[in-house]
């Protein structure tokens, strides 16, 4: 049965704005002409007016063709054109709706040529269906493992082409080329000896801001408020939504083939997922959280949900896993990016009890916990929550070390740290003014990157899971420039390049749930893969220039990484520790 009421409602809805329009005008046009003929001229007018609507909302012209109209270049005036016919004569009333007219027609043109931008940004990254099974050829093969050796004149099958039901863009066989034999119907790809190795996964990132500072960042919370109602608006939705898959497409291009959300506006991040799952255009993976929760007065209240009992806690993670999120993000401890103390940042603000009941219902619902986190003492309360990672981290003293490793109120007995260096790097070592947060906001941040360094130093040393994530967004720490997270693991411990491409990849993998499916070149896995041209075990930096990336077996050959240029210039001194 079809219920028409919904579509009655909304054309009564409609025919009730124009007749009150309408009198309106009518009362408006009788004050100011005090005779019927002008009432009705002006209800003319209004009608007619749309002869001036139509040059403005033109994509593109609109706009310089509306203001030849105003200049009269083609002979009349469009207004003085729409005063006679309408047998009007000249006043505040015509003037205010011309005016009106055009504002509104101006709007729609930009609108139009958002929309009309995008599609074409669209046609680039639309997915397409692959043509051919492909054989990478003539390439030096990292494996992403921790120990294992470079496959010299490598060779990697993939299989595009399969049969309903199977899953497409998956690793066949590795090898050389004296062992494997390629079938014909494989297109060769000639890799001129570069270095493949999987593509690096984000497990911490957000997917609304780029990196670049602004600020924005300072805004009181009830202007925030405010803002975040505007960015719920559609011309706010579609600046947002461009936005965020600008970024992922930005990331994909610089290598990065997962990323981990980890709050976003809206469930706009679900959103993304779902249409690059569906083939709406081609993305990196995407494991999302859509809303974060935190008490009231917590951090990060504005991009996410409060909830301070039991029950609003459990409505939520209920609410989240309904949206069909794929791991659940609590903010247990205060953070930098909206303190108004110093020491703030860190503070535990949720309870252990609070704690424990969102990961009680995540994990009933086998979604994974990760909590904001960045004390000792807020670490402590997470793991006796039973949260499966702490974001961020801090200095992790020896007698909770154990509980990392066993821990029976998480989902799968561990619980993990994702230590993000890059998120506190420039906020603690850049002028505030350049960082655009304030004098109180950089007190906490020197504080706080310390601690995460520590985290790091900690888990590697104590073989404590942790996985690589860099909170881009926050400013200078941006989707394209992950790698530079694997530069800190190698200044802040001693493990080796391979070592933090391992953790960088197979391991993250491992730690956020999707080993079976990506994080390594390894038969049966998807092809998320990158190519650069010089060894990245000799020299770090070569995953700063990547040359090519498959996504689930699809290629992109010429990867484009739009950088922000003013932040490319600022060279970062890390830290002492």
């Amino acid at each position: 049965m079809i219920d028409n009421s919904k579509n009655s409602n909304f054309f009564l809805s409609y025919i009730t704005f124009f007749v009150f329009l309408t009198v309106l005008i009518s009362l408006l046009a009788w004050i100011t002409y005090g005779n019927l003929t002008d009432v009705l001229g002006t209800l003319s007018y209004g009608i007619i007016g749309l002869l001036n609507f139509y040059p403005w909302i033109i994509p593109f012209i609109g706009i310089p063709l509306g203001i030849l109209d105003l200049l009269g270049f083609f002979g009349f005036k469009m207004y003085d054109l729409t005063l006679d016919i309408a047998h009007l004569n000249n006043s505040w009333m015509p003037i205010f709706w011309y005016w009106l007219i055009i504002i509104l027609g101006i709007s729609l043109e930009i609108i139009f040529m958002i929309i009309i931008i995008s599609s074409i940004k669209k046609v680039k990254y639309r997915e397409k269906v692959a043509k051919a099974n492909l054989a990478l050829i003539n390439c030096n093969i990292i494996d992403g493992n921790k120990d294992s050796k470079i496959i010299s004149n490598g060779v990697i099958l993939i299989k595009n082409l399969v049969e309903s039901g199977l899953t497409p863009g998956l690793i066949e066989k590795i090898g050389t080329q004296t062992d494997i034999i390629i079938p014909s119907d494989y297109k060769k790809i000639d890799l001129k000896g570069s270095f493949i190795l999987p593509g690096l996964i984000n497990a911490h990132c957000h997917l609304f801001g780029n990196g670049k500072p602004m600020k924005i960042m300072n805004l009181s919370d009830s202007v925030m408020k405010k803002l975040m109602k505007i960015l719920a608006t559609p011309i706010g939705v579609i600046l947002v939504k461009n936005r965020m898959k600008s970024n992922v497409i930005n990331a994909l291009n610089a290598g990065v083939t997962t990323l981990r959300t980890m709050g976003d506006p809206f469930y706009f991040d679900v959103k993304l997922r779902k249409k690059i799952e569906g083939g709406r255009f081609i993305g990196p993976r995407l494991l999302v959280s859509g809303l974060g929760l935190c008490p009231t007065g917590g951090h990060g209240g504005m991009l996410g949900f409060i909830a301070d009992d039991k029950g609003e806690i459990r409505k939520r993670i209920r609410q989240n896993a309904r949206e069909e999120v794929d791991h659940i993000k609590i903010l247990s401890t205060g953070g930098v990016m909206d303190a108004k103390m110093i020491g703030e940042a860190g503070r535990p603000q949720m309870t252990v009890e609070e704690i424990e009941t969102a990961c009680y219902e995540a994990h009933r619902a086998n979604l994974l916990v990760a909590t904001h986190c960045e004390s000792t003492d807020g670490m402590k309360e997470a793991l006796e929550g039973g949260v499966d990672s702490i974001e961020h981290g801090a200095d992790i003293p020896d007698n909770l070390i154990p509980f990392f490793k066993s821990n029976p109120k998480s989902l799968r007995g561990y619980t993990a740290v994702t230590p993000t260096i890059s998120a506190g790097m420039a906020l603690a070592t850049l002028h505030y003014k350049d960082t655009k947060i304030t004098p109180i906001k950089f007190e906490n941040a020197k504080l706080i990157e310390k601690g995460m360094i520590r985290c790091l130093q900690k888990a590697y040393q104590n073989n404590i899971r942790f996985a690589c994530g860099t909170d881009a967004s926050v400013p200078y720490s941006t989707h394209y420039g992950v790698w530079k997270e694997l530069k800190y693991y190698l200044r802040y411990t001693n493990m080796s390049a391979q070592e933090a491409i391992y953790f960088a990849t197979k391991n993250t993998a491992e730690v956020i749930g999707i080993d079976k499916i990506t994080g390594s070149i390894e038969v049966g896995k998807s092809a998320d893969l990158q190519i650069v041209q010089e060894n990245p075990l000799e020299n770090i930096d070569a995953l700063g220039k990547v040359s090519m990336v498959l996504i689930r077996g699809h290629i992109i050959k010429h990867p484009k990484v739009n950088k922000i240029k003013k932040l490319e210039k600022v060279e970062l001194i890390p830290i002492e520790i």
